[in-house]
């Protein structure tokens, strides 16, 4: 076999983001931007295209742009037959997408509850399952999880146990994984002030206790990389989340939703 066949034969190696476009996606795609070698090509993934576009205009790596709603099965079918064909080695994927349905659950429409379940369960799930074919030992999976899933949240009822769900779901796949050497960790960030709330959420954020525990997406992504590199499983990025994770493990369940202000 000649050196030209070695190179057609060569694959891609590739990092995934998904819900590239703001908030904590984008912080960890400028990271990874900063510290990835610059042979690996970054698929970035979210429903806008301009802010697509707009983040990779200062990435220094090589970028695909892919405006994909992953609730849709039919642009999942995309993607799967995307990869079926280019067949890549992932070196990353990180299930990032999500979105929220703050208040009263008996308040919300079933469509907001719908969708928010196909994001951040089925589409998480659906990615993973996608992309494990093109993992080798060494490649690693990361999920964005939230503090919030460490107990049942009133008033984010279903937000809280979608996260639940993906840490659950992650901590799993980090033991059926191990034997093949792919790395998972679920990071758990505590609020950040980001596209994910509207601007009214936003102000009631800032007016309400939970301000003390706001993040900022860069030192999210800073810490949960550092905490992955580490090959730990789960990551708490700040003191307030890790306080919540142990009164979680210690204090009865019913007590803490009956006496924590959660609104």
């Amino acid at each position: 076999m000649d050196e030209r066949d070695d190179r057609q034969e060569a694959k891609e190696a590739i990092v995934i983001v998904t819900g590239a476009s703001s908030g904590l996606g984008e912080a960890l795609t400028d990271l990874l931007d900063q510290t990835l070698p610059l042979d690996m090509t970054l698929w970035l993934i979210a429903r806008g295209e301009e802010k697509l576009e707009a983040v990779a205009s200062r990435l220094r790596h090589p970028v695909r742009l892919l405006a994909l709603d992953l609730t849709n099965q039919e642009e999942l079918d995309r993607l799967e037959a995307l990869l079926a064909a280019e067949r890549p080695s992932i070196h990353l994927l990180i299930n990032n997408a999500g979105q929220g349905c703050p208040g009263a659950f008996a308040c919300q429409p079933a469509s907001s509850c719908g969708f928010l379940c196909d994001l951040n369960v089925r589409a998480q799930v659906a990615m993973t399952s996608l992309a494990l074919p093109y993992m080798e030992e060494g490649s690693g999976l990361l999920f964005t999880a939230s503090v919030a899933a460490f107990l049942p949240q009133p008033g984010f009822a279903a937000y809280a146990a979608s996260k639940a769900f993906i840490l659950s779901f992650g901590r799993a796949l980090r033991e059926e994984l191990r034997p093949r050497g792919i790395q998972v960790t679920v990071t758990c960030p505590n609020p950040m002030l980001t596209d994910f709330f509207s601007p009214q959420q936003k102000q009631a954020l800032l007016h309400s206790y939970k301000r003390l525990g706001l993040e900022e997406p860069a030192k999210v992504a800073e810490k949960t990389l550092a905490a992955m590199r580490r090959r730990r499983g789960v990551v708490v990025t700040s003191p307030a989340g890790r306080l919540i994770r142990l009164l979680a493990k210690v204090v009865p369940t019913s007590w803490l939703l009956r006496f924590f202000p959660w609104k």
